[in-house]
């Protein structure tokens, strides 16, 4: 079954690369104004000195609504069963779904952002030990059900050499409506060269600036729709910290408030000790 789900795999992925090449978006190109990377400086160049047009590319669409919910059902059913369910959050949960049904909502759910419980219907929590990330739950996932299987191989498609789910790291992270990550640089001890991010849920917007700004506050925001998947690598990893701030705008547009899954694949770190 395994080998006929990776055939099947690959046999889309040159429909796949052609889909997502239409709507592909890198650091530095000329953005119109409605793109979803919007460079906040003066001077581009400047501010985008040293990097490359493969260490940020952004790829809007890449998932059907009927493959993001199939996703981020996976997504919160492992977090669930990896971090466990106390008595009081199931209690919770329990008088969420009666309420829902009691006010007539039993039609399935319209929207991606649908799937997700009220907040208080989890154990976010509220710092990371280095005090990154606020409000948050998250988890390294070793084994996906099938389906999930074939949605990220789908995604893996897009980072450089194609691996396979087995040679990289999965990692589920599930922000809550008032979640934040801080800017910060990633531990190249933690993962390999590359991160690829899915993007489940509300909407944010993902903030690159120079890891040595010189006093500026020049940035580049990100606009990280459901459905979405960015792969970022070289020098934009180390060379520029990241955040997801706590803000719903973006450009004129405002952003609707809510919780946000992100499924990331980091390929391996390899020590210098094994080369």
């Amino acid at each position: 079954m395994l080998r006929l789900l990776v055939r099947n795999v690959l046999n889309r992925s040159s429909q796949l690369r052609r889909q997502v090449s239409t709507a592909s978006y890198t650091l530095t190109e000329r953005q119109p104004s409605n793109s979803p990377i919007w460079i906040r400086a003066q001077s581009e160049s400047s501010l985008l000195k040293g990097v490359s047009p493969t260490d940020f590319q952004l790829y809007t669409n890449v998932f059907s609504k009927e493959e993001q919910t199939e996703l981020l059902k996976c997504a919160l059913k492992r977090l669930d069963e990896i971090r466990g369910v106390s008595r009081t959050i199931k209690k919770r949960r329990k008088e969420a779904v009666g309420v829902a049904n009691a006010i007539g909502a039993s039609e399935p759910p319209a929207d991606v952002q649908s799937q997700f419980l009220p907040d208080t219907c989890y154990e976010f929590d509220e710092g990371h030990y280095d005090g990154v990330i606020h409000q948050y739950r998250e988890s390294h996932v070793s084994a996906w059900p099938e389906s999930a299987r074939g949605l990220l191989s789908k995604a893996g498609l897009l980072m450089p050499g194609s691996p396979s789910l087995s040679s990289v790291q999965t990692h589920a992270l599930h922000l809550a409506s008032d979640g934040e990550i801080l800017s910060h640089v990633d531990n190249i001890e933690a993962s390999g060269k590359t991160i690829l991010g899915i993007s489940l849920g509300a909407a944010r917007v993902l903030r690159l600036q120079p890891k040595e700004p010189g006093g500026s506050d020049e940035c580049v925001d990100i606009l990280l729709e459901s459905g979405s998947v960015y792969v970022q690598t070289g020098f934009i990893r180390y060379g520029f910290v990241h955040s997801v701030p706590l803000e719903w705008q973006f450009r004129e547009r405002s952003l609707k408030p809510g919780q946000r899954m992100s499924i990331m694949l980091r390929d391996l770190y390899a020590s210098s000790s094994s080369s």
